[in-house]
């Protein structure tokens, strides 16, 4: 009888053990949406599409990307000068400028951003069935990179200025939450907001710990996505980062070793940290004078066509996390250029879109194990 129950027991325990990839997140995978300057692409309801949904070759379909990170750094200002979100070495953005990137996140009066998204997962859910919990948006909080003495807006008739960036960062916090709720949003959640600020300097960014203190307050998690050898990579924690991941950069120079890609990885799991892929699709340029982004590459012929070698360093990441359990036991973020999923998911050529099911086979599996999601099914009758 003890036998049984110990039996029992352990079925249980795996029955029930459906806990996150993170003790901190419900989010598995992580697609980074880069939206919010003007060069950036529609994100409307068929772009996002392919990082929803994935229709495999058999024709079963599955939920993909469970969390959305909508992401800027840069934009250009009403005088057509670029500034500064959060990364870019550019002019110091002002209120107008962090109002603009957030209309253009949420997209309430456009049906794009954050508002297709929470269209389309209506509009799936009687084709994929409920998911474990709603899809998670993370937002970017805007930071300029350095104080100064110049103007950057008025809150309650008090005008602010580069020193007061505390104070600012938390009026957006505030102002992000008022915008969400009037939004109505019935499929998203939000659930955190991300450092755009990569690297980490305690002289100069000590102040940000009363930004993310002030975060968890509202019940907002701090995410960051640090560079391979970024400054405070490795000591996120300290200063209140809830959820970090850590960038390879292994795929976009062709000189770099494999070992390159090793040593992150080990790098991640000796510190708590997830782990991003990175990949793009086809290159756009932004043209000031028309206002319109442009594609530098046709879409006539496939990625894999294009450039085999940056096919296999996506290949290779695919290969080297589930190699080192990556995808056994880490959050997950994936860097997509302007538009990856979509790009090798509707290229002309097989290797591209097999390369993407994959990985969807493997995000499907993670999905599984936390019970977000069940095994693809075939696609249901919308009508």
């Amino acid at each position: 009888m003890k036998k049984i129950l110990c039996i029992i027991a352990l079925l249980s325990a795996f029955v029930c053990s459906h806990a996150q990839f993170s003790k901190v997140t419900h989010i598995d995978d992580l697609a980074l949406i880069y939206i919010g300057s003007q060069h950036r692409p529609q994100w409307d309801k068929d772009l996002f599409r392919p990082y929803v949904m994935h229709t495999f070759p058999d024709s079963t379909q599955s939920w993909f990307f469970d969390g959305f990170l909508m992401l800027e750094f840069m934009r250009w200002n009403d005088a057509g000068e670029r500034v500064n979100l959060g990364e870019a070495l550019f002019k110091p953005s002002t209120k107008d400028d962090w109002i603009a990137m957030l209309d253009m996140q949420l997209g309430v009066g456009t049906d794009t951003g954050c508002k297709a998204l929470d269209d389309l997962i209506g509009e799936l859910i009687p084709v994929l069935g409920k998911p474990g919990h709603k899809h998670k948006v993370v937002m970017s909080l805007p930071v300029n990179r350095v104080k100064g003495d110049w103007y950057w807006g008025e809150i309650a008739g008090r005008k602010l200025y580069g020193d007061d960036r505390v104070e600012e960062m938390k009026w957006y916090i505030d102002e992000l939450l008022r915008r969400w709720d009037a939004a109505g949003f019935k499929n998203i959640e939000l659930d955190g907001v991300y450092w755009t600020k990569e690297g980490y300097v305690a002289e100069e960014d000590a102040d940000f710990e009363f930004v993310t203190a002030y975060a968890k307050k509202k019940g907002l998690l701090n995410y960051w996505i640090p560079y391979r050898s970024a400054r405070g990579r490795g000591d996120w924690k300290e200063w209140g980062i809830d959820v970090a991941y850590l960038q390879p950069n292994y795929y976009f120079k062709d000189e770099r070793p494999m070992d390159w890609l090793d040593g992150v990885i080990d790098f991640a799991f000796g510190h708590d940290m997830g782990l991003e892929i990175e990949f793009a699709g086809y290159d756009y340029s932004y043209n000031p004078t028309t206002g319109h982004r442009e594609l530098i590459k046709p879409h006539n012929i496939g990625l894999y066509d294009i450039n085999p070698q940056y096919y296999q360093r996506l290949a290779d990441y695919l290969n080297h996390f589930e190699l080192y359990g990556v995808f056994d036991k880490k959050p997950v973020a994936y860097y997509t250029g302007f538009q990856g999923v979509y790009d090798f998911s509707n290229s002309d050529n097989r290797r591209d879109r097999d390369l993407m099911s994959r990985m969807a086979r493997i995000v499907n599996l993670r999905h599984q194990a936390t019970r977000w999601d069940k095994a693809p099914r075939p696609a249901k009758n919308r009508h």
